[in-house]
């Protein structure tokens, strides 16, 4: 398994993993798309296969085919949502019954893997029922946690785990690996520098995941926030029905406004708006700027955007315009 853009790290996860250090319970964070899944499988195989994982054991063959029996994605068993308790809905596994599932020995060796993908989204009573699983595990249970914003782990979860920052690759490394999965060479480097090196959102756009949109809707808010546009402003925003979308295109409206600083500064621009960025730019100091990161940084971690992406919307507009 080649780790784009992660030699450093990998590095580090191999000696420790040789020394017999490797941590029981490992937090991954990072941007959306930097690749902490990839990550997280390979650490299942340091675990599993041993250090500088062979990549053709039935172990290494089985987590890359994503059907270890021991390997256990934690939010995908619960139906893509963390919930405490059973909801009767669509099967979903509550995570009460993954608590129950971790004193049943591996199906498949010595070590039994529970990875928890955006452990930012449990609520805090579901990270303290994890609390004494992780301070006394059984001696077969290794854990993998993986989350865009640590800030929103409480404390007491964040003690007990080694946190590893999980970087973007380079534009030129983002792009090798899009060539190398088949795809187009000049597509790949435009998307990678589009993407600021991001693979996990460069192969969003390529199996058209709909990424498109949310970068479209990104431009259309740095636009009116260039023209202090505030009704244009307020309409783009308000576009997004839901969380998750709402916080996709955040995302990019931070490249963007973040590239709007280097433009200020004279450096290379790397956001999807680029043009838009230099727009904003041209009419705005660095000071209001940095303001607006800031806006965007505290709704982004705001858990009111739980409960009203409307509300939020027209409040991050005032902060904006």
């Amino acid at each position: 398994m080649r780790l784009y853009g992660k030699d450093n790290l990998k590095q580090q996860l191999d000696l420790t993993a040789k020394s017999g250090r490797l941590p029981h319970a490992i937090l991954l964070h990072g941007e959306h798309g930097v690749g902490k899944r990839t990550l997280a499988n390979y650490i299942a195989k340091l675990f599993m296969c041993g250090p500088q994982p062979c990549e053709q054991c039935h172990v290494c063959t089985k987590i890359n085919a994503n059907a270890h029996p021991d390997v256990i994605f934690v939010k995908r068993e619960c139906g893509g949502k963390y919930n405490l308790d059973e909801t009767g809905k669509g099967g979903l596994v509550s995570m009460r019954r993954i608590m129950e599932s971790v004193a049943i020995k591996p199906n498949d060796g010595d070590i039994k893997v529970y990875i928890f993908e955006d452990s930012d989204e449990m609520s805090v009573q579901i990270q303290n029922t994890l609390l004494k699983l992780i301070e006394e595990p059984a001696p077969f249970l290794r854990f993998v946690f993986t989350c865009e914003n640590t800030d929103t782990i409480i404390e007491t979860i964040r003690s007990r785990v080694t946190a590893l920052e999980v970087p973007c690759a380079s534009e030129n490394e983002c792009a090798q690996c899009l060539i190398d999965s088949g795809n187009d060479p000049e597509q790949a480097l435009s998307l990678a520098k589009t993407m600021s090196g991001n693979i996990g959102k460069c192969l969003d756009i390529i199996s058209g995941e709909g990424d498109t949109v949310f970068m479209d809707t990104a431009k259309k808010i740095a636009d009116a926030i260039a023209r202090n546009d505030g009704f244009a402003a307020a309409a783009a925003l308000s576009e997004q029905t839901g969380r998750a979308e709402f916080a996709s295109v955040l995302g990019y409206l931070t490249e963007i406004l973040r590239d709007a600083l280097a433009a200020r500064c004279g450096t290379t621009l790397n956001s999807c708006g680029r043009q838009q960025a230099k727009a904003i730019a041209d009419n705005h100091s660095e000071e209001q700027i940095l303001d607006m990161l800031d806006a965007v940084f505290k709704v982004t971690a705001d858990a009111s955007l739980n409960l009203n992406v409307a509300l939020t919307a027209s409040y991050l507009t005032s902060k904006l315009i």
